[in-house]
């Protein structure tokens, strides 16, 4: 049975049931509240500026560091888009990213330079990708990093690597000419050296003949320097451009070996190398004869009186392994691996107190390297060292028109 409620008692129940949806609605706007006091405090702890948009490109959520960033009001932008102050004619372009990331989805990255109230421009990178919630509603996401300092930075680093440049190629030409300028009246001293051994042979004693190998052997090693630093400067400056031909190796070794005679006669040393006639490779002559005479040298610097030297050369079935083997004081493990290195600094003294510059081995590795080689030494001290490289047999990858070297 349908109880019949009087007049008054239905204002009652209408006025206790609008009491009840005013306190739910306030309770539910307090959590709202508190939701998006947690929301904000969660967002500003992020130091780079972020914000979330609606379909039209209105901004809905950011944090500080977004205000921050353009020097923007909170009141003054929410609901709003950024493209509201730019001219109608660009309003367009402005928004084609964000309509191209709402429509297809496919998140971007695009980097831009800003200018806020007339401050110092800023270079930003802007990620922007879309997030659709559970009733299908597309909403743009997105994280823009400043990176000014960056960008200042990758400039500078330009900047500094375009100076170097300059610098090392002025230094290169510098050493080149040096090299080249000083070649000239060494070489002369050289020949009246070699003139002055041939005339003289019957008319001054052992002692003044001993003097002038001596003279022989002291400028042949200064034309070696010489050389050494122009060839070392034509590498670096890529002007050492390889011609292959067909090289004999026996003939090329003993040409080597003739040419070193006179330091090694000078500390009678033998230089002693195993003849074949078989062995052809196709390589670069001159650079091939700078190497083996570089560390033939350096086997005469630290042998003693009366030692041994040997070159040798052995084939497999794609290269030619060389080897210039003495008898002399060795090199230490510590020393070993810094010898091709020209940052190190190696400075030695040969067991005639011969002075080294370490460039000849340098030159060595960076010749080899060229060649299509490998370099490397095996040495006990107090027993001598194994001076050893590879080249292939056949360089056919090397460039043939040019032979500046």
């Amino acid at each position: 049975m349908n109880k019949h409620l009087s007049r008054q008692e239905l204002e009652n129940e209408i006025a206790e049931l609008k009491k009840q949806n005013e306190t739910f609605k306030s309770k539910y706007l307090d959590q709202k509240e508190e939701r998006e006091d947690y929301l904000h405090t969660i967002i500003n702890c992020i130091g780079d500026p972020i914000f979330v948009k609606d379909e039209h490109s209105r901004l809905l959520l950011f944090n500080e560091a977004f205000c921050k960033l353009f020097e923007l009001k909170r009141a003054d932008i929410i609901g709003k888009t950024l493209a509201e102050d730019v001219h109608p004619d660009e309003r367009e372009s402005f928004l084609k990213i964000d309509k191209q990331v709402l429509a297809n989805g496919v998140e971007n990255i695009n980097e831009e330079t800003i200018t806020v109230r007339g401050k110092p421009t800023r270079k930003i990178s802007t990620r922007k990708t879309r997030f659709i919630d559970s009733e299908g509603e597309k909403f743009l996401v997105g994280i823009i990093h400043d990176i000014t300092e960056r960008k200042q930075g990758e400039e500078n680093l330009r900047n500094s690597e375009t100076q170097l440049i300059k610098l090392n190629n002025t230094k290169d030409k510098i050493f080149s000419i040096i090299a080249h300028d000083l070649k000239g009246p060494f070489y002369t001293i050289l020949e009246f050296s070699k003139l002055l051994n041939k005339e003289t042979k019957n008319i001054y004693s052992e002692a003044h003949k001993n003097y002038l190998d001596y003279i022989d052997s002291s400028v042949k090693r200064s034309v070696i320097m010489l050389d050494n630093l122009l060839n070392w400067a034509k590498s670096q400056t890529g002007q050492a451009n390889p011609n292959v031909e067909r090289i004999n190796l026996s003939t090329l070794i003993n040409d080597v070996i003739e040419g070193e005679n006179t330091p090694a006669k000078v500390k009678k040393i033998s230089l002693k190398s195993n003849p074949s006639n078989k062995i052809d490779i196709y390589s670069h002559r001159s650079m091939l004869k700078v190497i083996l005479r570089n560390l033939i040298s350096n086997a005469v610097k630290f042998t003693k009186s009366g030692g041994e030297i040997n070159i040798s050369h052995i084939k497999d079935q794609n290269h030619v392994e060389f080897t210039v083997s003495d008898n002399g004081v060795g090199i230490t493990k510590d020393i070993q691996d810094k010898l091709f290195d020209l940052s190190e600094n190696v400075i030695t003294v040969g067991t005639e107190n011969e002075i080294g510059s370490g460039l000849g081995l340098v030159l060595c590795k960076e010749l080899v390297t060229i060649l299509g080689g490998k370099i490397w030494v095996e040495s006990v001290e107090g027993k001598g060292s194994d001076f050893k490289f590879n080249l292939p047999l056949n360089n056919s990858q090397l460039d043939s028109k040019n032979n500046s070297f």
